[in-house]
């Protein structure tokens, strides 16, 4: 598949310290979020973690968190973080796709930043497929989706409709928004989603009701 990032591709990233999709911290969007947010804490899986600011932020909330990413280089960083700020996470060096059995029906939330649009269009099925599998019944996904307006990648455009036609089927689309809370950088290109695990799968675009939610 042609655009597909290997193992090394990210690696070398990181050898470099060429990270210029990392904000330097947690994303304002989930920030202000969590800021609403009156539930207890309980088991998250961060897919594409990167150095983990996210990971970071929700072990700070007493969350069980399960950081997962491709390259070496991410998981050391963020072990190093951890150890410093005397936090605990589980970290995984694997590709997420291949997360096995005992991860399903696992998780009550899966953070998603900036790996929806790091994995080829192509593998976006996958990613369904294997957000659906992991988590448990009415699970979240709670993510912000980078919308580049450019061709090619990564990161690979994300628009509204494609968001809507990978996972109105099988999750509830309870929030999908522009936020007007991105970094500067990124003002006006992320898309706020809070997209429900769905027991009866539903018709494209049906569950998208336009209406904010309070977290859970």
């Amino acid at each position: 598949m042609t655009g597909v990032y290997s193992r090394d591709d990210w690696q070398k990233h990181y050898e470099e310290d060429d990270l210029r999709w990392d904000l330097g911290e947690t994303a304002p969007p989930f920030v202000r979020w969590w800021a609403g947010w009156s539930g207890g804490a309980g088991r998250a899986v961060v897919p594409g973690c990167g150095q983990g600011h996210e990971v970071i932020f929700l072990a700070a909330r007493g969350w069980e968190v399960t950081a997962v990413d491709f390259a070496p280089g991410a998981i050391q960083r963020l072990s190093a973080r951890l150890k410093a700020e005397g936090r605990e996470a589980r970290l995984l060096n694997q590709d997420f796709f291949t997360l096995d059995a005992s991860h399903d029906a696992f998780y009550d939330l899966l953070l998603e930043q900036t790996f929806f649009c790091a994995i080829h269009p192509g593998q976006r099925p996958r990613y369904v497929d294997t957000a659906r599998r992991i988590l448990k019944p009415g699970g979240r996904i709670v993510g912000l989706f980078y919308e580049t307006g450019e061709a090619g990648g990564p990161p690979f455009d994300t628009r509204r409709a494609d968001i809507l036609e990978h996972f109105s089927g099988c999750f509830n689309v309870q929030v999908l928004e522009k936020t007007p809370h991105s970094a500067e950088r990124r003002r006006g290109k992320e898309w706020f989603a809070v997209l429900e695990k769905s027991e009866i799968p539903s018709s494209v675009g049906g569950g998208d009701t336009g209406r904010p939610v309070v977290p859970w």
